[in-house]
């Protein structure tokens, strides 16, 4: 134990011009009941007499020794010995401490500066580096070590050290101990106006004396200059030794100036206005419970007094025991203590009085590590005032947990203070320090010494949210949809305590918390009292959504509509929600009202989202903020099912909403169709394959055979199974395995459009059936998925059904190709048996795709002819219609289908045209109809006669085996093409049966092929001209003139023969009927053929003169006016020519053609 047993410290506290007072403090060390020296009296029972020494010179350290200024006796204090010994009676003292009198090494106190002292300083750098403003204590307190070193077990004894700690918290037991003498000294104002030091030592006729010099320790004082009569404090005390610590003390000098008035300098307040209230910056939360004004002061200056207590060499103990914190509403004067506590004092079985003060409140670091050295922290702030006293327990917080009610008359608690934390309302603050003895500044003092801050102000704002409101009911997670409840009521939340009395609402907010005391631990919760400030509830309306909707904010549900329903003014009644369901097609027009009941859409699962708001504040005069006015959510599901659900598809066009598409599958291009294609300035670009022509059709997306919607509409898939297929989880995309199941098949698609936002969910699962001629093929229905397809600029108040179905087209064996009539129905099933519309029932008349497979085989041609016709009396014959006749092996084996042709090349007859053409070889021209890569029909298309006209039917006739073949298009019977050969292609293909048209697509019009060539047909008919005069007839006729390409290859020389015939009507000798006689005949040559002269000409002439006419007539008896007529024959040309091919020769000379019977006019 050191030699020193006895400490003098002197407190400085008035000057009155005359008179110094002090207030002594002795701290005896060891036991104060033992005998300070070996013969003299303990501290307890000891007659002390100081000798007071004043050194003149403030600015040099005192030494011990000089003269003495005066003496001071301080006799026994009565009560110290009794309570020493009550103390030692109460407490199990240690008798042989330990004690260590080393200062810790590594070891020091640590602050941070939290922002309200920053603003409220205009913080710079730069005066000590054992402050921060960065997050260092927060991150340590927040993150402390993991591991750390346990402190040993604390001794249950105790030492008389920490007793006597205990005393000095309050002054009037440290009097009744004698540890606190109040001194007067007199001291003239010539003697301080420059300041001076003052200390204290025993004198030698007081008791102790011999602890003279070595077991008496004496600090000193230090007096500011005085002129005028005023209060001091002594914030830091000197020590008094021979040889002083070589240090600067100016810095410390300065701080007992500045501190000599006992007031703070640095006040600063702030309120916790997030979650965490280490955090002085807005994160989006706010606090969950009222921690109230914290207050902070001289962070930097407390800071260096803690480090210097303990590694400084200049042993200058802080003079600072507490501090007094006092407040006052703004725009006030006088001010108000928060440390005031007052009750009965004493040790055990000695009563001591009553005391009625102040006590004070002190600043510790705390070690995060729970270890004895290591870096310190001091609290962001100092005090945190919520209402009561800031000097001892709470008591209404401790009832309020449990504890026993009412305060312990036996001890001293906090006073109430007389003004109340209310929300709404502005403080101010001062902070007044307390030295060791209990002295310092009054509440009617004021400082004297300026400081940035001496007074710290805040506006004082409700940053508490409200909680949720309580439903009454027992609302079951999942509804009933069928009966949901009709309404639910709900109460206001209830506010705890501080935060209730900060409301100031209820007038006895204490009384009434305790009350709810037993329901509240009922209820597993703290007591508390309806929120006063909650005026109103507000409900959202919230809709279950679809995943992946960004309008769904909280989890799957998106919010509808928001309106509010006023709280009753009694608060602790509840306000009654009844609910009124409408069935609608789209949640997005409801109209909520702003009264009366809750209007609710049906076929939705709702979710009310329902929080408590209070009052409106819109100055800001009573929340910190606007978001503070709304407390949480509590929420209810609910939903029923609909009562009708009709119109539930939007109308559409038959087109869009009922179609089939026919698709050819992807082949190579052969070289005619890439012929065609660069003709067309396609180039080499390949034709679009079986997926994209599907896309393109239907108007979708594809990535290969995958299908999905066009952005912004939602699409819901479904298909038969007779596809194989597999859909998204979503509905939103189809992909199909193989071409094969959607190529050469219709592809029926079935395209809806639920009129329904997407929130609705009215129907079963696959609650959409789709069945075919009575059969069911599908059923989907939507799920609780969105693509993200559908969320570019979204259209919710519909979705897109489309359903896929397969029709194979082909007809059963033994069968013949049919047009089909599938006829669809589309039921939905709901959740209930909402009022609904009937079935919707779709049909489509689909053409034959399925081409005949039969191939013509010809068997025989020939020509046929109209029936011969001449004029009565034989002058005359009519021209005679005349067409090529096919016979075939079989008829159609369907006897709705026909024969049909076309021409695949023609060229002119070689025996008649010029050696010099060359008929150029040419490609033979694919069939002339469209390749159909897609083949669309829609609800109500009629009979397009695809491909029908890409071949020409033949002609019937009686005989199913017999057929004419028809002239080619755009020819007439006296076509000059007609003089040449013809290639023809002869199919079979649909037709009909006369009555009614069969409807086939054009690549299904037509079967294979039988190419023909050399076919000719009958030449045209030979016209003659012929002219009659008084010199003779002249006739003329035309020569075949065969044609390329629109071009005459005729000869020069015409290598056919014409021959004109002349005859004369004679009557039979019956007189029944007339008769023609031969009169003659020649060859009608081209005019100039025997000349020199060669024209090119086309026509053959030939002349019977008037006197050949005369003599003909009489030699075979016929008058000279008798009736003529005349004809021309055009023959063949052939390697031997007979001598008469007209008569005798007849048999041997082929015929090209012959005319009619043509009459000559009679001349007058």
């Amino acid at each position: 134990m050191s030699s020193q047993r006895l400490v003098i410290i002197p407190y400085l506290q008035e000057w009155d011009g005359t008179v110094l007072s002090l207030r002594l403090l002795l701290i005896p060390r060891g036991s104060p009941i033992s005998p300070l020296t070996g013969t003299s009296p303990s501290f307890a029972t000891a007659h002390f007499v100081f000798n007071v020494f004043v050194t003149p010179d403030a600015d040099s350290l005192p030494a011990p020794g000089g003269s003495v200024t005066t003496a001071v006796s301080s006799p026994i204090v009565a009560t110290a010995l009794p309570v020493f010994n009550a103390l030692a009676t109460q407490f199990e003292i240690d008798p042989n401490p330990t004690e260590n009198g080393t200062p810790p090494v590594n070891t020091r106190v640590l602050k941070q500066l939290p922002l309200s002292y920053q603003k409220a300083t205009g913080y710079a750098p730069g005066r000590t580096p054992l402050v921060s403003t960065d997050q260092s204590y927060s991150c340590a307190f927040k993150h402390p070590a993991d591991t750390y070193t346990p402190l040993p077990p604390p001794n249950p004894k105790i030492p008389w050290g920490r007793v006597i700690a205990f005393l000095l918290r309050n002054s009037r037991l440290a009097e009744a101990a004698g540890l606190i003498r109040v001194v007067q000294i007199p001291l003239s104002a010539k003697s301080l106006k420059t300041g001076a030091f003052i200390y204290m030592n025993l004198s030698s006729t007081s008791d102790a004396a011999a602890l003279m010099p070595n077991g008496l320790l004496s600090y000193a004082a230090r007096i500011p200059a005085l002129i005028a009569p005023r209060d001091i404090f002594t914030s830091v005390l000197f020590p008094v030794v021979a040889t002083p610590p070589n240090i600067e003390y100016g810095d410390i000098f300065a701080e007992v100036e500045d501190y000599d008035d006992g007031f703070a300098k640095a006040v600063h307040c702030a309120q916790p206005q997030q979650l965490d209230p280490l955090n002085e910056t807005a994160d989006g939360t706010r606090p969950a419970k009222e921690l109230g004004i914290r207050i902070g002061w001289d962070d930097e200056q407390v800071t260096i007094w803690m480090n210097r207590q303990l590694n400084s060499p200049a042993d200058s103990p802080i003079g600072v025991q507490g501090y007094r914190i006092d407040t006052r509403i703004t725009g006030t004067t006088p001010w108000n203590s928060l440390t005031r506590a007052a009750g009965l004092i004493g040790a055990k079985g000695l009563p001591l009085g009553n005391f009625n003060g102040e006590l004070s409140i002190e600043t510790h670091p705390v070690q995060f590590q729970a270890q004895t050295t290591g870096d310190f922290w001091l609290p962001l702030y100092f005090a945190s005032w919520s209402g009561p006293s800031l000097v001892t327990l709470d008591n209404t917080r401790i009832q309020l947990a449990g504890g026993p009610a009412g305060s312990d008359a036996n001890r001293v608690v906090g006073l109430e203070p007389a003004v109340a934390l209310v929300y709404g309302k502005n403080y101010d603050f001062r902070v007044r320090l307390s030295d060791h003895t209990g002295g310092g500044p009054s509440i009617s003092d004021s400082p004297s010494n300026p400081g940035p801050s001496p007074v710290g102000s805040i506006a004082f704002r409700r940053w508490i949210r409200p909680l949720a409101a309580t439903v009454n009911e027992a609302v079951p997670v999942v509804t009933d949809p069928v009966n949901p409840p009709a309404s639910i009521s709900l109460k206001r939340p209830l506010l705890f305590y501080p935060s209730i009395a900060c409301t100031g609402h209820y007038p006895n907010v204490i009384s009434q918390l305790i009350a709810d005391l037993p329901t509240a631990k009922g209820d597993g919760r703290e007591p508390g009292l309806p929120d006063p400030d909650v005026d109103r509830l507000q409900i959202t309306i919230e809709v279950r959504g679809l995943t992946q909707d960004p309008t769904c904010t909280d989890g799957p549900y998106i919010p509808l509509v928001t309106t509010t329903r006023a709280f009753p003014t009694n608060p602790a009644a509840s306000v009654v929600l009844n609910f009124v369901w409408t069935d609608t097609a789209d949640v997005y027009t409801l109209a909520e009202p702003a009264t009366g009941p809750i209007l609710l859409p049906t076929a939705r699962d709702i979710r009310l989202s329902m929080l408590p708001l209070c009052r409106d504040d819109p100055n800001g005069l009573y929340f910190g903020a606007n978001d503070v006015r709304y407390g949480r959510n509590v929420q209810v599901s609910l939903r029923k099912n609909s009562s009708a659900e009709t119109s539930l598809f939007a109308p559409d066009l038959p087109s869009n909403r009922f179609s089939a598409y026919f698709f050819q599958p992807d082949v190579q291009p052969d070289a005619a169709t890439l012929y065609a294609q660069r003709a067309a300035g396609a180039g080499n670009t390949a034709p679009a394959d079986l997926a994209t022509r599907i896309s393109t059709e239907l108007g979708l997306r594809n990535d290969g055979l995958t299908l999905r919607a066009q952005p912004g509409r939602r699409v819901v898939f479904g298909c038969t199974s007779a596809i194989n297929h597999i859909t998204g989880p979503d509905l939103a995309s189809i992909s199909f395995s193989s071409q094969s199941d959607i190529a050469l098949h219709w592809f029926v698609m079935i395209k809806l459009i639920l009129n329904r936002d997407w929130s609705w969910f009215g129907l079963a699962n696959s609650g959409i059936v789709v069945q075919r001629d009575g059969v069911q093929v599908g059923a989907f229905s939507p799920n609780g998925n969105v693509n993200t397809d559908a969320l570019a600029s979204p259209q919710r108040q519909q979705t897109d059904l489309i359903f896929f179905d397969a029709i194979d087209p082909k007809p059963a064996a033994g069968s013949f190709a049919q047009e089909l009539n599938p006829q669809y129905t589309i039921t939905c099933t709901f959740n209930n048996q909402p009022i609904a519309d009937a079935p919707l029932n779709l049909s489509l008349l689909l053409p034959i795709t399925t081409p005949p497979a039969q191939v013509p085989e010809i068997v025989s041609a020939g020509i046929a002819m109209s029936p011969y016709t001449r004029a009565a009396d034989y002058s005359s014959t009519a021209v005679r219609t005349k067409a090529l006749w096919i016979e075939l092996s079989a008829p159609p084996a369907d006897p709705r289908d026909r024969f049909f042709a076309r021409v695949l090349r023609n060229a002119p007859d070689p025996i008649l045209s010029s050696t010099s053409i060359n008929v150029s070889s040419t490609l033979e021209p694919p069939l002339p109809i469209d390749p159909e890569l897609v083949r669309k029909i829609v609800q109500g298309q009629a009979d397009d006669k695809a491909g029908l006209n890409a071949m020409q039917p033949l002609t019937p006739s009686d005989d199913p085996l017999h057929w004419s073949l028809p002239l080619p298009p755009g020819m007439t019977a006296s076509s000059p093409q007609l003089f040449g050969f013809f290639t023809y292609e002869l199919r079979v293909g649909h037709f009909g049966d006369g009555t009614t048209d069969m409807w086939s697509t054009a690549q299904g019009r037509f079967g294979p092929p039988l190419r023909v060539a050399g076919v000719q047909h009958p030449a045209p008919p030979l016209p003659v001209t012929l002219q009659r005069t008084s010199t003779g007839i002249a006739v003329s006729a035309p020569f075949a003139a065969p044609i390329l390409n629109g071009v005459s290859v005729q000869t020069n020389v015409p290598k056919s023969t014409m021959w004109v015939l002349l005859y004369a009507q004679a009557e039979q000798v019956d007189g029944q009927d007339k008769r023609n006689i031969l009169l003659s005949r020649k060859n009608a040559l081209p005019p100039g053929r025997e000349g020199k002269l060669r024209y090119t000409i086309s026509y053959g002439e030939a002349a019977f003169t008037a006197t050949e006419i005369a003599t003909m007539l009489k030699n075979l008896g016929f008058l000279d006016k008798a009736p003529l007529s005349v004809l021309a024959v055009e023959m063949l040309p052939q390697d031997v020519l007979p001598d008469d091919p007209l008569g005798a020769d007849l048999g041997s000379q082929r015929i090209l053609r012959t005319s009619t019977l043509v009459p000559v006019s009679a001349i007058c």
